[in-house]
């Protein structure tokens, strides 16, 4: 009985890596089979390091939403931009679009919270394009507060897309693991 145990618990041993290199297989070939847009608003540039992040373990097409008039580098001045954003519900300019938005079917969607939200600019973004069909992943960074607001303004642009659990991607969150857990992982 001792030799077969020894037997069994062997072969599960050498098994383990094999299932492990099964599942990273499994997902590499998921993340192959989807065509991955990681599109990001970023003020300060931590925004920008995470959707780098995503994009390098998705294999995704980076896209920087950039606002056709800057906000100010100044902390109190673009606060009073952003702010009069919100009372306005303005809509800021964006100066490019996405080539073939039509060919991704995931979009990672990131941006900094502000005031609890994402920023306006994110209200032009989601608004210029048809989410219907594909599946929308936010991202969010901050000072403290969760994506939580910000899921229900992004939900509300893409009622037709699969809007799926967001990351606030704070201090040492493991985006890759994340992004694996996902499915979208290479």
């Amino acid at each position: 009985m001792n030799v077969f145990l020894t037997i069994a618990l062997t072969l599960g041993l050498l098994m383990v890596p094999v299932l492990g290199m099964m599942n990273g297989a499994a997902a590499e070939a998921a993340a192959s089979n989807h065509k991955i847009l990681v599109a990001y608003f970023s003020h300060s540039g931590t925004t920008k390091k995470v959707a780098g992040r995503i994009a390098q373990e998705t294999g995704g097409t980076l896209f920087e939403i950039q606002p056709s008039v800057p906000y100010p580098n100044e902390y109190q001045a673009c606060l009073d931009r952003a702010s009069k954003e919100v009372a306005e519900k303005a809509r800021p300019g964006i100066l490019s679009r996405v080539e073939n938005m039509e060919a991704y079917d995931v979009v990672f969607v990131g941006f900094p919270i502000w005031w609890y939200n994402a920023p306006m600019i994110m209200d032009t973004f989601m608004e210029s394009y048809d989410f219907a069909g594909k599946t929308v992943i936010p991202f969010c960074t901050s000072g403290g507060s969760p994506i939580g607001v910000a899921m229900d303004k992004i939900k509300l642009h893409c009622p037709k897309a699969k809007v799926l659990d967001g990351l606030t991607a704070n201090g040492g969150v493991n985006v890759e693991g994340w992004v694996q857990k996902l499915g979208y992982g290479r």
